[in-house]
């Protein structure tokens, strides 16, 4: 159930693996996953003090705003693993109902 990441310039982004400790999915009218964005992707390399999280966020850590999406449960997340796309930090994972 861990959030996989393909956004390698996000200071979040551990070999793959999202270690945000939490993660917001936005998007709240999308009806494509190109209408969604992980709110948390950040690139900014000076804010790596601010990474602190020691442990890998998993799809319940999402607060997901993307209220078409087959998985949003009442803001939560349940896909069985989510992945978050390199170009745009979409989420690839969301599929509309």
């Amino acid at each position: 159930m861990t959030l996989n990441c393909s956004a390698d310039n996000c200071i979040y982004n551990n070999s793959g693996i999202c270690y945000a400790g939490n993660i917001e999915v936005q998007g709240a009218s999308a009806s494509t996953t190109t209408g969604t964005k992980c709110g948390t992707f950040n690139s900014n390399k000076s804010d790596l003090m601010n990474c602190t999280s020691n442990s890998f966020t998993t799809s319940t850590d999402i607060d997901c705003k993307a209220k078409k999406c087959n998985y949003n449960s009442n803001g939560t997340c349940t896909a069985p693993s989510v992945q978050i796309n390199y170009t745009n930090a979409s989420c690839d994972t969301f599929i509309c109902y």
